[in-house]
């Protein structure tokens, strides 16, 4: 699917119309159409809309997670915070590598499935570490 074909999905999920999208945006109505029938949007439109709609800017450039999932930055902030809490809850002091391992396998698993439960996140750590 095109970048303009998940615009098309995202707005035809929430029922906006594509003069909403144009206003939200800063764009005429008529880019709108064009990138949704899959003229590739400049970086800078790519960005408003993840903005103005809150998208993943990763899904909307190639696809890749779920369309509703916090920034790189929440997720990656999430999975350290998740890491961390395992491996310090025993009062050992936390070693760099582990934590690294352990984060990095949190954060994949959080940008394919975009949120992690408890019992998951417990799986996922006693595997890795």
């Amino acid at each position: 699917m095109s970048i303009g074909g998940r615009f098309l999905e995202v707005r035809k999920a929430r029922g906006i119309k594509q003069t909403d999208v144009a206003e939200a945006i800063g764009i005429s109505h008529g880019a709108v159409v064009n990138y949704e029938k899959g003229r590739d949007p400049p970086a800078n439109v790519i960005i408003a809309f993840s903005k103005a709609f809150n998208v993943n800017p990763m899904w909307l450039l190639m696809g890749i997670g779920r369309a509703d999932q916090s920034s790189t930055d929440d997720l990656y902030g999430r999975s350290i915070e998740i890491a961390w809490t395992y491996l310090a809850r025993g009062g050992d002091e936390v070693a760099k590598a582990d934590l690294v391992k352990l984060g990095s396998a949190l954060f994949q698993y959080l940008m394919e499935h975009g949120d992690i439960s408890e019992a998951m996140a417990e799986k996922l750590l006693s595997l890795s570490a």
